[in-house]
């Protein structure tokens, strides 16, 4: 019997540590694919996360990678002893990090900068994580020549005008960025099947890397268009300019890294899929997995106890109008109560129901303080999170979602599931969930909120209509069992793929690897690409053949490019090797 594939599954901020919808789609993955076995690679903001779901036997292990709360970042490695650890700080001082570092950062800096092609940026992630299987990442960031030539690229791009001239508190916030996000850089990447990741975000460098270095097949799934998101967050924030710029230009050549060496791209919609094509996707590696629900446990009642429509303003039956949100701006939940003072001016009997957790709590004391302007009483109660929503479901007359952003949403898939009527902001791939199965108003404006929720309250026989429509679309479209189907085979047809050419087989060892990369940037005229992978080979060991090589290789590159010094130099050594190779060992006695 075949082995089953083992499968590298990343995460940011959610799986297996938060509740959301990405955990509720990773946790519906690992629970319902046992012939799958899966390594989770979990990035969090601390170490202090906790699990927040109940694993199966067929996860392997958990590696989570805390972005902060570290004083060293390498205390979350189980993987090395620390004598390890001792030793890499013993061998990391100034001549590496100018030897060894400097070279494989100023790429991976330039790869920042706007418009840039993408490709080298990753290639740049993978020497940078081989770096740092020798060498301590924290000693390595705290040198003065790191500073130095971080602050004159940083400035250059100001005087390019990619974002403002910075301050010395926002030069140091920035390179304090990039020491934190790329903290997993400095984590051993399993070798594994198949990776996986989540988003096209920071967490999907470990992917990039496990491409390049091992040949795995690279599978990207996107929930949410993550750059688009980031947009929306930093641009509501109080960052400075500066701060903004540096910010999404850091997060757009990251995501668009991502999606150039993502072998498969699996969007949960086809509108995630249109901003992929935008930010550059090659539109045949596009295949939409939508999610899915579980029908079994999303249904309607078996009964329906639904209140007739209320014609009186006491009516003892209110509508009972469900939101299942997470507290956080992105869900506007602001509109929402402003569309609910709208239903208590005009007398209509309704009572909602916001089922989340908080996310933001800055943003929870906004709505809290507009619930208690309002004058909402007990017409709107925030209940947290539940593990049982399914339940709320059944109990919910309506169902709505505020948001101003939205991917492909499971509160509209789960509402739809369950048979329940709903109003929805047009945003994301909620009019391609929802189709004509539901009301979609445009987004921050409780009028139109407030018309389509009253609507259905003032319909009875619309509300049973839409709601057996969207029942019916989901099991037709959106039943997990087709999701699961879809995964299943596209793990199975990765997992016997063999990828390459400019990736290292498992057996060869490292030099060799770096000797064979730098063999085929030069073929391709990429020459100081070319030029990076065989120096570092000569930091490997090789054979006294190759070596000579490789000396002769990067002597003629260094003399192409200009570097006469440093070729010479290469070349006298290549030389003298070969003299002593040639004289042959001494004579005996």
């Amino acid at each position: 019997m075949a082995s089953k594939p083992v499968v590298l599954l990343t995460t940011e901020g959610t799986y297996p540590f938060h509740q959301g919808g990405v955990s509720t789609w990773c946790d519906t993955l690992v629970h319902r694919l046992p012939d799958v076995e899966f390594i989770i690679l979990a990035i969090a903001m601390n170490p202090y996360v906790s699990l927040a779901f109940e694993l199966p036997s067929n996860v392997q292990r958990v590696i989570a990678v805390p972005l902060w709360g570290m004083q060293d970042p390498s205390e979350h490695r189980e993987d090395v002893e620390f004598s390890e650890i001792y030793l890499q700080k013993q061998r990391t001082g100034g001549q590496e990090v100018r030897e060894y570092f400097l070279p494989v950062f100023q790429d991976f800096l330039n790869g920042l900068m706007d418009n840039n092609t993408p490709g080298p940026l990753g290639q740049s992630l993978a020497a940078l994580y081989r770096y740092f299987r020798t060498y301590d990442y924290q000693l390595t960031f705290k040198m003065d020549a790191v500073w130095m030539q971080y602050k004159e690229w940083l400035l250059a791009a100001a005087r390019q005008g990619l974002w403002p001239e910075p301050s010395i508190f926002e030069a140091v916030q920035g390179l304090g960025w990039i020491y934190h996000f790329l903290t997993v850089l400095n984590t051993p990447i399993p070798r594994t099947d198949v990776v996986h990741s989540s988003a096209a975000a920071f967490c999907g460098m470990s992917a990039i890397i496990s491409k390049i270095e091992y040949g795995t097949p690279y599978v990207l799934t996107e929930h949410g268009v993550y750059l688009r998101e980031q947009y929306l967050g930093i641009g509501r924030s109080n960052m400075t300019p500066f701060a903004k710029r540096f910010m999404i230009s850091l997060v757009k050549a990251v995501t668009k890294e991502n999606l150039y060496y993502a072998d498969e791209l699996a969007p949960v919609c086809a509108f995630n899929g249109r901003w992929e094509k935008v930010l550059g996707a090659d539109a045949d590696k596009i295949r939409v997995i939508y999610n899915g629900v579980n029908s079994t446990l999303f249904h309607p009642v078996d009964t329906p106890n639904r209140p007739e429509v209320p014609t009186i303003p006491d009516s003892p039956d209110p509508i009972r109008i469900l939101s299942v949100a997470r507290v956080d701006p992105n869900k506007d939940l602001v509109t929402l109560l402003r569309a609910m003072a709208i239903l208590k001016e005009r007398g209509v009997q309704a009572r909602l129901t916001v089922q989340g957790s908080i996310s933001v709590p800055q943003y929870q004391e906004t709505l809290d303080r507009l619930h208690q302007d309002l004058g909402l009483g007990d017409m709107v109660e925030f209940r947290g999170h539940t593990n049982d929503i399914h339940e709320a479901y059944r109990d919910a007359d309506i169902t709505v979602q505020s948001s101003v952003t939205e991917a492909f949403p499971y509160s509209v898939l789960e509402s739809m599931m369950s048979g329940v009527p709903m109003v929805a902001t047009d945003v994301g791939g909620t009019r391609e969930a929802l189709g004509a199965a539901g009301i979609l108003v445009p987004s921050r404006d409780p009028g139109q909120l407030a018309l389509g929720i009253m609507l259905l309250v003032q319909d009875r026989a619309l509300r049973q209509r839409l709601g057996e429509e969207a029942r019916a679309r989901a099991l037709q479209y959106f039943d997990v069992k087709k999701t699961l189907v879809s995964f299943s085979r596209l793990y199975q047809r990765w997992s016997r793929r063999q990828l390459g050419p400019n990736v290292a087989v498992t057996s060869t060892p490292p030099g060799v690897a770096a000797l064979a990369r730098g063999l085929l940037f030069k073929a391709r005229g990429e020459s100081r690409l070319a030029l990076r992978e065989l120096r570092l080979a000569l930091t490997r060991p090789l054979s006294p053949p190759a070596t000579i090589a490789v000396l002769m290789e990067v002597a003629h590159l260094e003399w192409a490019l200009g570097d006469t010094e440093s070729g010479l130099e290469h070349l006298v050594k290549a030389k003298v090797l070969e003299g002593l190779a040639t004289q042959g060992p001494p004579l005996a006695g």
